[in-house]
Formats: structure tokens, sequence, C-alpha cells
């Protein structure tokens, strides 16, 4: 009975050691200056990707809402509105965009020199279905990063890495949507010019 609550109390420090990161849910894709379909889109967020949770050694992050959230531009940036919807009916949308966590990888590594390595890689199916929810096309996107940091707090280097990784993916799925695009388009907005540099 000893033994077995001293197993209880080992695991109880773990867990309280591991050091939860907070992942932005800011990330959007950087403009792709063509059109964006007339269409109205759904968005599906399956319930395997908004529960993931990615950790490796004594470092995790919630996946699902940040992903989804940058997925969600992805879609607005190419549709005429995006909305998210659980279980779309037939008709709802002009287009539905279903999205799966294909897979998640983190990689937390102290070097010699003292430094913290982190990779992290991630890949969605991103599944286009009619307005009658047939799929049409399903494409796999892929992030990837990573990062080497000395004198940082580990935890932002995690941080650092997953959110380059999401970046990646939401600038994938935006160039694969817009790649897909059928019928007519909603002109695009005109880029705000850059301020002049100040005379001297």
């Amino acid at each position: 009975m000893r033994a077995y609550r001293l197993l209880v109390l080992a695991a109880l420090g773990l867990c309280a050691c591991v050091r939860t990161v907070e992942l932005s849910s800011a990330i959007e894709p950087a403009r792709s200056g063509v059109g964006r379909s007339t269409e109205a889109a759904g968005v599906v967020c399956t319930p395997g990707l908004l529960s993931y949770r990615e950790k490796a050694d004594f470092y995790a992050f919630e996946l699902g809402e940040p992903l989804c959230s940058a997925l969600l531009r992805s879609v607005e940036a190419s549709y005429r509105s995006a909305q998210r919807a659980d279980k779309p009916y037939k008709g709802q949308f002009g287009r539905v965009i279903q999205f799966y966590l294909h897979r998640s990888a983190l990689d937390v590594r102290s070097l010699p020199d003292g430094s913290v390595r982190v990779s992290y890689s991630v890949g969605v199916a991103v599944e286009t279905c009619g307005r009658d929810l047939q799929p049409r096309a399903r494409k796999l996107v892929t992030g990837n990063a990573v990062v080497t940091r000395r004198d940082a707090n580990p935890s932002d280097v995690v941080k650092e890495a997953a959110e380059a990784a999401l970046q990646q993916v939401a600038d994938d799925t935006l160039r694969l949507l817009v790649a897909g695009l059928d019928g007519p388009r909603v002109a695009p907005a005109p880029q705000e010019p850059v301020p002049a540099a100040p005379a001297r």
C-alpha cells in the first residue's frame, strides 16, 4: 500500500511539473492578392482536432482552438464569408471545408551549449465539400518549424516553434483553397499604401 502511495505521489509530482504553453488564437494567413469566392463557406474543425493536446517532456499546449482559428481565417480569406458549424446541413453553405488533424509532433531538447532546440510539425487534412455535403477534394497541408535559442525561457521557444508551424499551415491552406476556387469572385481589397519615410 505504501509503495502504491509513493507511485501516486511521484505521478502527481510529474504532472505538476508540466508547463502549459498558451498559443496565440490570432494567427492569420498572409494576403493572397486574389479575389475571394462569392460563396459562403461552412468550416468544420473535427472533434479530434479540437480536443488535441500536444505534449513533449515537461511542455504541453492545447492545439485545437488556436489551429482551428487559424484555419477559419484562411477560409475567410478565400470565401465571401466563413462560419464555424459543428454539423452543417445540406444547402446551408455553398461550400463546406472540413479539417482533420493528420499528425502533430513536438520535440524539445537541451543542447550541450545550454541552448534549447524545439522542433514542431503538424499536418492537417483539408476536405472540400459541395452544397450537398459530398466531398469534392481532400488534400494535406503541413507546417514545420525548428527554433534553437539560448538564454531564453524554453516555454517561449516552444511557443515560437508551434506558432511558426501554424502560420505555415494557415498560409498553405489559403493557397490550396484559392487554387481550387471556381465560379465568380469578389474583387480583392486594395492594398493599403505603405507610409512614406519622413524627410530628413
